[in-house]
């Protein structure tokens, strides 16, 4: 689904992780932050790190979905330093990489 869709909108979902490696705007939905972070638990990150901006209220969910193509922009760098930093080794490699760490443990033994 990443693959076809334009746009993620999630909330604390950790999907952004993945997502961000298609360099696709992504919008955080956390219409209830103030309960989540002070009540039920905090972030693993900071959330001016977060690759995209964080929206509150129902209507600016929608204006900013109109207005994708600006919050696209404004992102697109920040996107990019966050996939360097989390998904530097989605390369295209990965398998590569293990079958020779696993042969090259296989032929020490």
């Amino acid at each position: 689904l990443y693959l076809i869709s334009d746009v993620l909108v999630t909330d604390y979902s950790s999907v952004f992780f993945d997502f961000a490696n298609l360099n696709r705007p992504m919008i955080f939905y956390m219409y209830d932050r103030e309960l989540y972070q002070g009540t039920l638990r905090d972030f693993y990150l900071d959330l001016k790190d977060i690759p995209g901006p964080i929206i509150e209220d129902e209507c600016k969910l929608i204006e900013a979905l109109r207005n994708i193509d600006e919050i696209a922009c404004k992102y697109q760098e920040k996107i990019k330093q966050f996939s360097s930093v989390y998904n530097y080794l989605d390369d295209g490699h990965a398998t590569e990489r293990t079958i020779k760490e696993l042969m090259n443990n296989e032929n020490n033994k």
